[in-house]
Order: C-alpha cells, then sequence, then structure tokens
C-alpha cells in the first residue's frame, strides 16, 4: 500500500533499533506523516546487512539470507521501496532457488529436492484429506530421504497431528514440549532423526530439535510444505527465493535511502541506555552517541525494535511496576546462528538452491551465491574471487568432525578449518572430488563474535529462539505503557519463528498498535497471515472440543494429552502406537 505524501502530524516517534524492524517501523510511520527519528548502535540493518571484509571489497554477511514463498509482509515493503530499473522497487532483485540438497557424509545418498514454479497439485480444486497428506509426506519422506517406510509413516501421522490440532492445543500443549519429545526422536533411526527432527530445523533458525518448540517448528513446516504445493504463496513467490545480489545492495541501502527521502532522521552509532517512566508513560529516551555524550530524547511515541538481549537490559523497576508482564521477557533465549564466507577461485553451483549438510556436528548450511548474483565476484575483488560459498554454523556447542571441538572453544582459523573439512566431508562423499583446498581464496567470519578462542568468546548478534514454553513469555506489540510499542522476531506473531517476515510483522503490530492508541483515522498496516488449508478447519474444530475435555488429538499416534504435556516435556514412549492416555 503506497500511502503517498501526507502532512505532518505533529507527533514525534522515536524508534529504538535499526534493524529489519525498525526500518519497517520507521518506513510504516514516516509514510503516515509521523516525525520519526532511528537510534541504532552499531548498522542500519542488523543482521540482515551486508559486511564488507576489511582491506579486500569484498561482501560480507551475518548470514545468508532467504525469502520464502509464504512471506507477505517483507515483501510487502519491498515492493515499496523503489530500485533503479525495477517496477516492484527491491522485491525484483529476488530470484528463484530451484533446489534444496540434503548433503550426506557417510556415503549415503544425498536427499535433492526440487521446487516447482506452480502447484504440484491443482490447490483451487483439489481438496486434501488426512490420508492423502499422510500418504504424500510419507512416500516423500521413505523415497527422498530413505526414511524406513514404518517411521515414515509414523512421522507423517505426527506432522499431521499438528496440521489438524487447534490454536488452543499449538499454544497450550505443544508449545510445551520440544519437537524432538513430539516425533520422539531418540527413539527413531538415523534417518529419521536426519529428515524429520533434525533435516528443516537447522535451516530455519538457531533452533535445535531437542530444544525447540513443537509449535514453532511444526507452524514454519506446515507453511513451507503447503508452499511447495502452490498454497500460501504471496502473488509471484516462489518456495524459496534470494537476492541477486549483496543485502546491502538490493535490499538495505535502497532502503535507507527511501526512508532519507520521507524525513526519517538516522542516528548510527547512538546506543540506548534507560527509559525514563512516569505516569504510565516513556517520558524520555536516554541516549549515548559516537562520542560518548549522554542525551535525553523526548518523544510522543517510542517503538523498541530492539533484541530480545538488548530490550530486556533496559527492564528498569520503573517500567515493570508501569508493565509487571514485560519481565517475562527476561525467560526467553537466545542461540548462535553466524556466518562464515568461504570465497572460491572456482564458481561452485552445488546446486540451485540451499545445501543442508546433513551430518555436520555444526549444523552447516550454505548456499553458492556466484550463480544467483547479477554482479560477478571478480568485481570487487582482484579479479580472483568468482565464488562466495556463504555458509551457516547453528550449532556452535557440539563438537566438531575432525577436531572433536565445538566452535564456541575454536579461534577464527580453526573454526573456519573445521567447517571447510565438514563440507568436504559432505561434498566430496561419492568418490568425486567437488571441493579442493586448491579452491579457497579466503575466509571471513561473521564479526559479531569476538574473543573466539578464549574463555571471554562472546556473540554480539545472537539469535533469538523459541524454547519450549517461550509463547507465554513473549510480549504482545502493545505494552501497558500508554506510549510504548514493541517491534522485532521475538515478538507475538502469526509467523512466530525469528525471521524477517517476523519482524516485520511485528513492526506493523506495533505501528496499528500506535495508530490506535493516537486514535488517528489513517490506514492501518496490511498484515499477511500464514494459509489455513480450509478443508481441516472442521477437524481443528473438533480438536478443540478434545483438547478442551483433556483428550488427545485424534490422529496422534502416541495419544498425548495436555495434562501429561504440561506436567512432562519428556514422556516415556514406546515404539509404535504410544500409551494411551485418553480418559
Amino acid at each position: 500500500m503506497r500511502l503517498g505524501h501526507i502532512f505532518p502530524v505533529g507527533k514525534r516517534v522515536a524508534v529504538l533499533g535499526g534493524g529489519v524492524a525498525g526500518l519497517s517501523a520507521a518506513m510504516e510511520l514516516a509514510e503516515r506523516g509521523y516525525s520519526v527519528t532511528v537510534f541504532e548502535c552499531h548498522e542500519l540493518g542488523g543482521k540482515a546487512r551486508s559486511i564488507p571484509v576489511p582491506g579486500s571489497g569484498l561482501p560480507g554477511e551475518h548470514g545468508f539470507r532467504f525469502f520464502p514463498g509464504f512471506y507477505r509482509n517483507l515483501t510487502d515493503t519491498m515492493r515499496r521501496v523503489p530500485f533503479p530499473g525495477n517496477v516492484s522497487g527491491t522485491w525484483d532483485n529476488l530470484v528463484r532457488a530451484a533446489a534444496y540438497r540434503g548433503a550426506r557424509a557417510n556415503g549415503q545418498a544425498d536427499t535433492v529436492v526440487t521446487f516447482r514454479t506452480g502447484s504440484l497439485l491443482p490447490p483451487e480444486s483439489h481438496a486434501f484429506g488426512p490420508a492423502e497428506v499422510i500418504a504424500l509426506i510419507t512416500l516423500a519422506s521413505s523415497t527422498l530421504a530413505h526414511v524406513p517406510f514404518r517411521e515414515a509413516f509414523y512421522g507423517a501421522r505426527k506432522y499431521f497431528t499438528y496440521w489438524s490440532s487447534c490454536d488452543e492445543r499449538r499454544l497450550g500443549q505443544w508449545d510445551l514440549l520440544s519437537w524432538n519429545d513430539f516425533l520422539r526422536a531418540e527413539r527413531m533411526s538415523v534417518p529419521f532423526r536426519r529428515w524429520f527432527a533434525d533435516g528443516m530445523v537447522r535451516n530455519l533458525a538457531a533452533m535445535k530439535s531437542k530444544d525447540a518448540s513443537t509449535h514453532s517448528v511444526g507452524l514454519i513446516l506446515e507453511a513451507t510444505i503447503w508452499s511447495s504445493l502452490g498454497r500460501g504463496n504471496e502473488p509471484g513467490g516462489t518456495v524459496d527465493r534470494v537476492l541477486n545480489g549483496s543485502t546491502g545492495e538490493k535490499l538495505i541501502s535502497p532502503w535507507v535511502a527511501h526512508l532519507g527521502t520521507l524525513g526519517v532522521d538516522l542516528r548510527v552509532g547512538w546506543t540506548v541506555t534507560d527509559l525514563a517512566v512516569a505516569n504510565n508513560a516513556v517520558t524520555s529516551v536516554a541516549v549515548r552517541d559516537r562520542a560518548g555524550t549522554l542525551h535525553r530524547f523526548e518523544a510522543d511515541h517510542v517503538v523498541s525494535a530492539l533484541p530480545v538481549e538488548r530490550f530486556a537490559s533496559l527492564l528498569s523497576a520503573p517500567l515493570l511496576a508501569a508493565d509487571p508482564g514485560l519481565a517475562d521477557c527476561a525467560r526467553l533465549r537466545t542461540e548462535w546462528m553466524n556466518g562464515l564466507m568461504f570465497y572460491l577461485r572456482n564458481e561452485l553451483p552445488v546446486i540451485r538452491g540451499h545445501v543442508n549438510y546433513v551430518d555436520s556436528p555444526w549444523a552447516i548450511t550454505s548456499v553458492s551465491q556466484a550463480q544467483f548474483w547479477q554482479r560477478p565476484f571478480t568485481d570487487y575483488h582482484d579479479g580472483t574471487v568468482r565464488e562466495c560459498l556463504s555458509t551457516i554454523i547453528s550449532d556452535w556447542s557440539a563438537p566438531g568432525m575432525f577436531n572433536r571441538r565445538p566452535a564456541r572453544e575454536c579461534t577464527p582459523a580453526e573454526i573456519a578449518r573445521e567447517a571447510w573439512e565438514q563440507i568436504k566431508a559432505h561434498l566430496n562423499s561419492h568418490g568425486k572430488e567437488v571441493l579442493t583446498d586448491a579452491m579457497l581464496h579466503s575466509w571471513f567470519l561473521d564479526p559479531a563474535i569476538t574473543a573466539a578462542g578464549t574463555p571471554a568468546v562472546a556473540n554480539a548478534s545472537p539469535l533469538f529462539v523459541q524454547h519450549p514454553g517461550s509463547w507465554r513469555d513473549r510480549p504482545d506489540s502493545r505494552t501497558a505503557l500508554r506510549n510504548l510499542f514493541l517491534a522485532g522476531d521475538w515478538i507475538r506473531t502469526d509467523i512466530n519463528v525469528s525471521t524477517m517476515e517476523g519482524a516485520n510483522a511485528a513492526a506493523r503490530q506495533a505501528v496499528n498498535a500506535l495508530l490506535d492508541a493516537d486514535g488517528s483515522t489513517l490506514p492501518r498496516c496490511t498484515l499477511g497471515v500464514l494459509h489455513r488449508p480450509p478443508e481441516f478447519e472442521h477437524l481443528k474444530d473438533a480438536d478443540r472440543e478434545r483438547f478442551d475435555r483433556g483428550l488427545p488429538n485424534l490422529y496422534d499416534p502416541d495419544r498425548l494429552t495436555p495434562e501429561t504435556t504440561a506436567r512432562d516435556h519428556s514422556p516415556e514412549l514406546e515404539t509404535g502406537v504410544g500409551p494411551r492416555h485418553e480418559g
């Protein structure tokens, strides 16, 4: 939605944080005529920004970006950010990733999934039934990932258990249970664990299946599978998309420039240190500039778009007295998920999409970027770099495959060497040497990792993760203070999981709440939601009655009840059909 020019309404808004959430909120507010000042302590774009490799001109990043087809909020913003030569702004910089590869290091066959441009089955005319969905997932799991048929059937039934669960069960039962426990993964075969438990989880966020909420994993897997069947995607969207260049060039820099044309005051290097509270409102924001000088900034409204760990540090006694529920934020957790770029002398199009190194104990994923980028890598350097194998390490605590040490305990050079060897073990496992040491030009580790290899190792940009029970501790965008609103990927949203989409959606929620508090008649931000298959709504209605009666979901082979799930997050279950708790 383009609002055009609106005369300023005379209200000042302080936006705290200049990541995706902050930039999104600033744009929506500025388009509606508010006077917006953004305070960002590091760099605009946050985790999504590009990070120049010192002295080389090569683009680095916190981690590669991808844009699923079911994104609707961030991509709406992208369409409204002008880009030279593009009709639909920065959205036109998205290109389709056509496939996914689950690479194996033990000689087993890799799993390759090709994404169709259209629907696998006609979405408008075809209604899926429970038996059909379970059969499709069973077939895909047994043929593509070589999961034993009996376990594939069980896993498919567990997937459909979540799909047919009402919202009350999803939040009141499955959010309390880890994905591992939901699937009984520890009792299953390695192929089952690699496919159902860990396969997609590590691609979604820095979540380990033993620690991730079933609701969080189940929701995003459901959206992904429907997307692959042609359901729930935005117009023109495909299952997986990436940018045709660095995030800085193709999204963040044009976005920042556009905010400048809207009159947004962007203050980079300014750190928020305190929120002054009186009479149920934030009266001023304490910020320290680059020189260390402390300022008090007064605004009519404050939108905090800070990461959860930064916001938690601002929870003063006066703030908590005004909104005691915000204390729950301190219980929310973060994990490490950081990028490591390998710059190569040769292009390495392993597959036209993302690669999951299935047997990697460090949960490494990657994408070969040269095949997608308009600008060749030779333009960035001295002509010798032709590829960036952009990787992400999602498990920093597990022992390495070769050095037997967790990434948290390694020096940057040791991290790069171990990750490189793990990738080689996967790509070269079938007798063909795909990746060689001679290809490696250089590497670059996300600078958010500091003091690596020492006891003082730290991560300046951890990622919020949805541990079991975290939904109850997450706040809504509107707080009990009349002029404080919250944005960020840790705020409750429809998409739930830590993503750029979640950050953008939370920003839209915050702006709408601000407009409500202002009594404004200006148009509200649109809010895209995930696809809800209409043919399953009657199953959810029936499940709501069962949940209210304390009964398990009808399709759950383990017959887990809300009571047993709440009492024990790790129920003892036997192989086959689990114990029946139904009364």
